[in-house]
């Protein structure tokens, strides 16, 4: 599907492939590569109508992004996206916590940890995540900033490196569980559970109702681990959407 052009130009501030600003007047968007290894443009409209999404859609393809990709977006959200030309790319099944009761002790030791080195934690999410869904620095520094008070909680290993990691975003009502790690010579032993104990206790005495999360659908490793500690599947789902 061809792009129609547009006769106001999308400025581009930064250097592909590299994390990007693109403006149009008030419009605004950032951009960056999907990882390190996947080339494919992730793209987040701050402010701006469907006409700037497919500007800054075509500005991506110009400079060199194989294809354009959407955040996490429900059902209400994706009419633009579409109507431009995206396709459902991955479907992502969204799951909440009911923080009413408190949830039970983790069985590792848990840890919040610095954030000012971030090498240790990505080589366990290299590690443990297929080449698509591991995050290079910029996707793991967007994690971290995506809410205002962000916590990094870790299981460490013999030798005091994280073996096992999350990222708990903390919220007045809400909070989010955007990562869980655990380095595949670790797996087995219950530390993911005990990551998910440990971010949801601090959630909850921070005040929040409930922790909501979201895991590719068919992930059934991932979501019976979190089904048995109480998430539910939400009816909603979320999905990435794709433009190539």
């Amino acid at each position: 599907m061809a792009l129609a052009e547009r006769s106001l130009p999308v400025f581009l501030r930064g250097s592909w492939p590299g994390r990007v600003t693109l403006r149009r007047g008030w419009a605004r968007a950032e951009a960056r590569p999907w990882n390190d290894v996947v080339a494919d443009a992730s793209l987040r409209i701050v402010r701006g109508g469907s006409g700037f999404l497919q500007a800054c859609t075509e500005k991506l393809l110009g400079v060199g992004a194989p294809a354009v990709l959407s955040p996490p977006l429900p059902v209400a959200a994706r009419r633009p996206w579409l109507a431009v030309g995206y396709r459902e790319h991955v479907r992502l099944a969204l799951m909440r916590l009911d923080l009413s009761s408190c949830p039970a002790a983790p069985d590792h030791l848990v840890v919040d940890a610095p954030t000012d080195d971030l090498a240790p934690l990505l080589a366990v999410d290299r590690a443990a995540f297929d080449p698509r869904w591991r995050f290079d620095e910029l996707g793991l520094r967007e994690a971290l900033a995506a809410t205002p008070t962000t916590a990094v909680k870790v299981v460490r290993g013999p030798d005091g490196d994280p073996i096992a990691y999350a990222i708990v975003g903390y919220g007045q009502a809400i909070s989010y569980l955007q990562r869980v790690a655990v380095h595949p010579r670790w797996q087995g032993r219950g530390m993911g559970r005990s990551l998910l104990r440990a971010s949801a206790r601090e959630a909850r005495a921070r005040g929040a109702r409930a922790l909501l999360l979201n895991t590719q659908t068919g992930n059934e490793t991932a979501t019976s681990l979190y089904a048995s500690e109480g998430y539910v599947t939400l009816p909603e789902s979320l999905a990435v959407l794709r433009f190539a």
